[in-house]
């Protein structure tokens, strides 16, 4: 299926609705030239695997459910693996499905898709991506429309990763995680990933961890390409996936921690929202923009 484009004359994004209805690209032009924001993708392998897409929907939730299922309201609710080469089932529905547009203009596109049998999840999602200015706008929303369960939301994109890339992203806490990724305790930050002042990623750094009281806001900076963008978000919390042995990092605004379902306490303690039948859940983002000279 082709891409669907969206340009203003700063800011141009193609959107793949049958892979997710994800982005395909995320660029700025400038001069002439055009540099690419969001890891670039391609069409047919993202077609084969979302996962190299330059971002995607986290629909009803984000990152791992560990064990595959969780205790909710006095039954255990059983959740199937989203993909056969994932021990637990990952990042949701909306990423590995098709969506189909609903409207589109020169800048903006909304999405929508149904899930009806993403067992025990049932729901319709809508996302939809604006340029404004030096702005990509995200808006994602989903409708419960089966029995209540925990809902979260999030995206993922994919970020270049240079040797004198930097990130500023306020924190108070972070989550260790064991060998399998899932959260452990709660601790304060470590050296490595304290980035509430703008700071170098280590390219020793691997980091894969959910962060807590995160102000919604970050910024991303490479020098070398004289470029930066400003990240926004209705949610206080966000995952770092710094992949030692890739050419890209992953700075993922999520409204929930990773796992969410299983932490103690209840499931809204840690950032879900119980959905009954028809209610709604929403979330906002925003990816602005600058270049600078060298």
């Amino acid at each position: 299926m082709p891409t669907l484009r969206l340009e203003n004359g700063v800011l141009r994004a193609e959107v793949l609705p049958e892979a997710g209805g994800g982005l395909l690209r995320f660029d700025l032009l400038r001069d002439g030239d055009v540099t690419a924001i969001f890891r670039p993708g391609e069409a047919d392998a993202a077609l084969r695997d979302p996962r190299t897409l330059a971002c995607y929907s986290l629909v009803p939730w984000s990152n791992r459910i560990g064990g595959g299922r969780f205790a909710f309201q006095g039954q255990t609710i059983e959740v199937p693996r989203t993909r056969d080469d994932e021990p637990y089932p990952l990042h949701g529905h909306g990423w590995l499905m098709p969506w189909h547009a609903v409207s589109q203009t020169d800048t903006s596109v909304e999405l929508a898709a149904v899930v009806e049998q993403g067992r025990p999840f049932r729901y319709q999602a809508v996302q939809r991506y604006t340029l404004m200015g030096n702005t990509l706008r995200i808006v994602l929303t989903v409708r419960n429309e089966g029995a209540p369960l925990p809902f979260g939301l999030g995206v993922h994109p994919f970020f270049p990763r240079t040797p004198d890339v930097r990130l500023r992203a306020g924190a108070t806490a972070m989550w260790q995680s064991a060998p399998d990724y899932l959260p452990t305790d709660l601790r304060g930050l470590s050296a490595d990933a304290d980035f509430r002042k703008l700071g170098k990623l280590e390219a020793s750094a691997a980091i894969n961890h959910s962060f807590e009281g995160w102000d919604g806001r970050a910024e991303i900076v490479w020098p070398s390409r004289r470029m930066s963008v400003q990240i926004t978000a209705d949610t206080s919390r966000y995952v770092l996936y710094t992949p030692v042995a890739y050419d890209f990092f992953c700075f993922e605004p999520v409204d929930h921690a990773i796992n969410a379902h299983n932490l103690p306490g209840l499931p809204q303690d840690h950032g879900l929202t119980i959905l009954g039948t028809g209610q709604s859940l929403q979330r906002n983002y925003q990816f602005t923009v600058n270049g600078f000279d060298a």
